[in-house]
């Protein structure tokens, strides 16, 4: 799947130098294999995704640096359709950035690759359902169950320092809707590899990617607002 040499065009020395975005590229396209694997394998399951690759290039929107690369599976067209009706015109056009919803991601860097679900500050209506969730004692066992549901993953609030997901309890879960607070805060469930480890998993790496994807479908639909969703919004 990813080569030593793929790790190494994210080292500082090259990720402003043009010369290597043909080389880029070609990773591009192996991430968006990935990610087209995941909406298929979520179209499974009634749950409809968009998919985007960031830059392969330096360019002013990522400081003429490209220091990872990744792919993004987020809510499709039809539902943040949705969404943007009942938002309005100016908050609404703000849901075609993959970094404003929920989302999966895959990434590489010249260290190691990473995946799981990424929750942005922009994406604040999405964490707002998870907090009110976290409230209630049905949605904190909700969220538990869901957490055990996908072993191997950790879970970090603000980018702070990470703690297991399958051992967030309901306790947890009312403790974190203490602290949270939607467009401040941010949460990551990610699954990290060493370079050396993705290199020696070959093909078999994009296969246990997308397994682990899929475990946290439970945890993706507590997470994204709809329209039936804890949100405190009447529709």
């Amino acid at each position: 799947m990813f080569f030593p040499a793929d790790f190494d065009l994210y080292e500082p020395r090259l990720q402003g130098d043009q010369e290597w975005n043909q080389r880029r590229l070609e990773v591009r396209k192996r991430l968006q294999s990935l990610g087209e694997q995941v909406v298929k394998a979520y179209s499974k399951l009634d749950i409809g995704f968009d998919r985007r690759e960031s830059l392969h290039n330096p360019h002013a929107t990522n400081g003429k640096r490209v220091r990872r690369q990744r792919t993004m599976v987020f809510r499709d067209k039809k539902t943040r359709k949705v969404l943007q009706n009942f938002l309005g015109k100016e908050l609404g056009k703000d849901l075609d950035s993959a970094r404003n919803n929920v989302h999966f991601q895959i990434c590489i860097d010249h260290t190691s690759c990473w995946w799981g679900l990424r929750i942005d500050e922009t994406a604040w209506y999405d964490l707002n359902v998870l907090v009110k969730r976290a409230e209630e004692s049905d949605g904190q066992k909700a969220l538990a169950d869901a957490c055990q549901a996908a072993p191997g993953f950790e879970l970090e609030l603000n980018r702070g320092g990470a703690r297991p997901l399958e051992k967030m309890a309901t306790r947890d879960w009312r403790d974190f809707a203490g602290v949270v607070q939607p467009g401040q805060s941010s949460m990551e469930i990610v699954a990290r590899m060493p370079k050396h480890a993705v290199v020696e998993a070959g093909d078999d790496f994009a296969d246990g990617v997308i397994a682990d994807l899929e475990r946290l479908a439970p945890f993706y639909r507590l997470a994204s607002w709809s329209s039936d969703s804890p949100s405190g919004v009447s529709w």
